[in-house]
């Protein structure tokens, strides 16, 4: 069996959840079954977000680190802030509320690696996806709102 190992620059997809429409937060796809890197027990992206904006309040049902690449700036987890920095790190324990802000003057860019959340889920689970969104504009936002 032949199974893809890597991917290059060229190959990575936008629009993962975190992403909004307005621009201001991209989420990039790099380890993820529609890159063909279909790992079966976490999943890897890019996340980058502009001055000022930040990230839509959300859960899931996994841990999920970010390692900052560059930028600063905060993540509030289960209503209190604390600090971010390139090269340091953060977790989100699984269900807890969260988000990133960007606090400085330029954009503040994570690698995200989170556990199974592309799997089929426990039947509790709040929302047909692995992501229960509460704000902003992207797709999964408007299946939480429901």
């Amino acid at each position: 069996m032949n199974q893809r190992v890597t991917i290059t620059q060229e190959e990575v997809l936008d629009g993962a959840p975190m992403q909004q429409r307005s621009g201001g937060v991209r989420d990039l796809k790099l380890v993820y079954p529609e890159t063909g890197l279909d790992a079966k027990t976490l999943c890897m992206g890019l996340v980058e977000i502009d001055p000022g904006q930040h990230s839509p309040m959300h859960r899931h049902n996994c841990e999920e680190v970010y390692y900052v690449i560059s930028g600063e700036g905060e993540l509030e987890s289960e209503g209190k802030r604390y600090p971010l920095k390139a090269g340091g790190a953060g977790l989100n324990r699984p269900n807890q509320t969260h988000r990133v802000w960007n606090t400085g003057n330029e954009p503040l860019r994570l690698v995200v690696v989170a556990g199974i959340m592309l799997v089929p889920l426990w039947p509790e689970w709040p929302t047909p996806s692995p992501y229960e969104v509460f704000e902003g504009d992207t797709a999964n936002a408007q299946v939480a709102a429901e």
